[in-house]
């Protein structure tokens, strides 16, 4: 399986390697969280509209052992649908 990583607004990364899902902070230098797929319960994906020039963005919340939120922008979107279709395979 392969790794998919996405990458927050502010630095923040969700790597997901087919085993775990762990958040890393700090621009990808600090593990904060890592959870096993087992744990996994529920993804949440929120879509807001750009304003003022900024670009459409996706809040996130990952229900497992622990509650993962991050904040994506439009550029990740791809790497996000990829995120979710890989945990509901998991949960199925």
């Amino acid at each position: 399986m392969d790794t998919i990583e996405v990458t927050g607004t502010n630095g923040d990364r969700l790597v997901y390697d087919g085993a775990s899902v762990a958040k890393f902070r700090h621009n990808g230098l600090q593990e904060s969280v890592r959870n096993p797929i087992s744990t996994y319960r529920e993804i949440r994906v929120t879509h807001r509209p750009g304003k003022r020039g900024r670009p459409d963005s996706y809040e996130v919340l990952l229900a497992m052992a622990a509650f993962i939120s991050i904040t994506v922008d439009q550029s990740q979107k791809a790497r996000l649908d990829a995120l979710v279709a890989a945990l509901e395979r998991s949960s199925a």
